[in-house]
């Protein structure tokens, strides 16, 4: 974030306010914005913002805030004060950090940013840059000429776009198979068979670029399969065909269709009993223009019929940091303006007399994610390495809630004693659990322990256990 003159006076008179214990201080314990020290107002209220990690013993720091994808549990602000309330901000992909699927990690929090509509800070339509996309008409091809196109340049009714193949939605496996049924062209490094135009290549700006926007609009369908499952987290796969003029066959969040411009403007691959019964059903859309056009609406008249979407789009106050407007706050600045406010709002009810305790209101409809299904059968595959991540990933969340709620600090070395402690009695299983890696290679190792295969004994019996462990040490 860039800081003008005026800016920098006020930064600099921030810290005297802080000295003189007059604004409340929201600490980012994880370096994300850059902010060494920052005084800023929002609206009526005023909260200073640093990352500098030596505010954590000052008594007006009342939030310590933590960005998800670079949460470390081994650096937390332990002990914990009674005052302290921690926030947690990540909009990414729950592959990133899915202890954060886990009740035992999530509760820790006091406020969260996410993409769950649950969220206290709910970042669900974050990759929909403007309402207006949806409608505007920039890349739209009309389904004759669609129809057209797809035989002079030998297109395929379906296209896939896919360079991060080993994802824990496993969607190229649903691919491989649906491509038995249906011809797919798959421009990416997954499942490639055909090459992107030259100046695509590029991985930095390639998804972005508008000769790849006007490639895209040429296809009827597009795949959109997000890289994990969360009730609530959907991205730009598929928003994007949205705003192409293309029909998205949607595999991820289970709600989307809450969001969809139309109730008939996308795919859902969990109405089809098989990757067979879908491609059926794509036939019989790609060979009726009629029924095809109906899920265009939104682009051939121009109006968005979904009134949760039109409200949520038109009452966000703030940037999604992906368009044009620099006039509006982003997603950050709005997250850290919100906290601002909680803290204020609090302190008023403590002065009015009313008890401000410290609670948690977070549990995990704030980030919810469960383990990963195969996409085909919709079973656990216990051969996918993504299960084992995601199990551990529960074993480590019930330790680390256990150990942070009893304000115990330790080690890298003390918590690879807990795990491996925790394997020799069986309640979890070492790396690999005895099973192959099936598809895929295998993603870099995490810091701080192996992956479990097998289903988790209750959190408060492995907390317990962790806590135990830890106290033996």
């Amino acid at each position: 974030m860039g800081s003008t003159d005026s800016e920098k006076s006020l930064s600099l008179a921030g810290d005297t306010s802080v000295a003189n214990g007059s604004h409340p201080i929201i600490l980012w314990w994880t370096p994300f914005t850059g902010e060494t020290g920052n005084l800023r107002t929002c609206g009526e209220n005023t909260c200073y913002f640093t990352e500098n990690q030596t505010y954590l013993s000052n008594p007006k720091t009342k939030v310590v805030a933590f960005y998800g994808s670079s949460f470390n549990h081994l650096n937390l602000p332990i002990p914990r004060q009674p005052w302290h309330e921690w926030a947690l901000l990540h909009e990414e992909s729950p592959k990133n950090n899915p202890s954060f699927c886990y009740s035992a990690l999530i509760s820790l929090f006091n406020y969260t940013g996410t993409w769950s509509r649950k969220s206290s800070f709910p970042l669900t339509l974050l990759s929909l840059p403007k309402l207006s996309d949806i409608t505007d008409g920039k890349y739209f091809i009309p389904v004759a000429k669609k129809n057209l196109i797809r035989v002079q340049e030998g297109l395929s009714p379906i296209a896939y776009v896919q360079s991060s193949c080993n994802a824990p939605s496993e969607r190229d496996l649903y691919v491989e198979e649906l491509q038995k049924f249906i011809k797919i062209d798959s421009y990416g490094k997954c499942l490639n068979n055909k090459p992107l135009p030259q100046q695509l290549k590029d991985p930095a700006d390639g998804m972005n670029n508008e000769d790849f926007f006007q490639l895209m609009a040429k296809y009827k369908f597009t795949i959109a399969f997000e890289n994990a499952i969360g009730d609530d987290y959907i991205t730009e796969k598929l928003w994007r065909p949205l705003i192409l003029g293309s029909v998205p066959i949607y595999m991820g969040s289970l709600s989307f269709e809450d969001w969809l411009p139309h109730s008939n403007s996308a795919v859902s691959v969990r109405n089809f009993t098989s990757p067979e019964s879908l491609a059926d059903y794509l036939h019989s859309l790609n060979d009726d223009d009629i029924a095809y056009s109906r899920m265009l609406s939104h682009k051939l008249h121009g109006t968005v019929d979904n009134n949760d979407l039109i409200v949520a789009m038109e009452s966000r106050s703030w940037s999604a940091g992906h368009d044009d407007d620099f006039q509006s706050e982003n997603f950050v600045e709005a997250f850290e303006c919100f906290l601002c406010s909680e803290i204020h709002r609090k302190q008023l009810e403590e002065n009015a007399g009313y008890s401000t305790r410290r609670e948690s209101s977070v549990d995990t409809s704030h980030y919810n994610c469960s383990a990963p299904l195969h996409p085909v059968t919709q079973k656990i595959n216990f051969d996918s390495w993504w299960v084992e991540h995601w199990n551990h990933a529960g074993a480590e969340a019930n330790i680390i809630g256990r150990l942070a709620l009893r304000n115990l600090n330790y080690t890298s070395e003390e918590f690879h004693k807990i795990i491996n402690r925790l394997v020799k009695s069986s309640c979890i299983e070492p790396r690999n659990g005895g099973r192959s890696q099936g598809t895929g290679h295998r993603p870099k190792q995490q810091q701080f322990g192996s992956q479990s295969s097998t289903p988790l004994a209750s959190s408060e019996t492995l907390g317990e256990k962790a806590a135990h462990i830890h106290g033996s040490l």
